[in-house]
């Protein structure tokens, strides 16, 4: 008689313990702290693409006037006297805002978007990335970027910040293809010479 009652009360100790296990699990995966930024992906332009690209845009904030505060220019610049100053108020800076239907993408294309950045304080406080994106009626449908607080970059100089990106078939030639630098900080940066170019493969 002993033994079912003491088998009974073994297994529903051993049904308790694992219950307790899973929902401990649970509670560890729903309360982890998960970095969007890390393990990003990084996509290439093949190598025997360099230096064959097209010029798609270059803005290098010369032509403006400081004096005109919408324009958000400032001095210094990279290779001339402006640059743009990017802050919560203003945090997207131009870059490219193209349809498919200007651009021929064959089966394979790409674009690669740069430029310079300038900032003071800590690398690990650059709330910046440098976006590339596809976007179909209003939803982003191959979204990359590159977030500068991880790139190791040097304060009080004009750091390069590249980012390749193969162009994906879009849904319709409706869709829009953009690069551009997007500050997500509180502070401010300076942005300078955005470039974006173009390679059909």
């Amino acid at each position: 008689m002993k033994s079912p009652v003491v088998a009974g009360i073994l297994a529903v100790f051993l049904l308790g313990i694992f219950i307790v296990a899973n929902e401990y699990r649970s509670y560890l995966n729903a309360h982890q702290s998960i970095d969007p930024f890390n393990d990003i992906e990084r996509e290439q332009l093949p190598e025997h693409l360099e230096g064959k690209g097209t010029l798609l845009v270059f803005h290098d904030f010369e032509s403006g006037n400081q004096a005109d505060t919408s324009l958000h220019l400032t001095a210094p610049g990279h290779a001339g006297k402006q640059s743009i100053r990017l802050n919560s108020r203003f945090p997207f800076s131009p870059g490219l805002w193209i349809r498919f239907s200007e651009l021929n993408t064959g089966d394979s294309a790409w674009l690669r978007g740069s430029g310079y950045v300038w900032f003071s304080g800590n690398p690990d406080d650059v709330k910046c990335s440098l976006v590339a994106t596809c976007i179909h009626r209003g939803i982003n449908f191959k979204y990359m970027f590159i977030p500068l607080e991880n790139e190791n970059l040097t304060p009080s100089q004009w750091n390069k910040v590249t980012i390749d990106y193969r162009i994906p078939q879009p849904p319709s030639t409706d869709d829009v293809l953009q690069v551009y630098f997007w500050y997500r900080g509180n502070g401010e940066v300076l942005v300078d010479d955005v470039k974006v170019e173009f390679w059909l493969n």
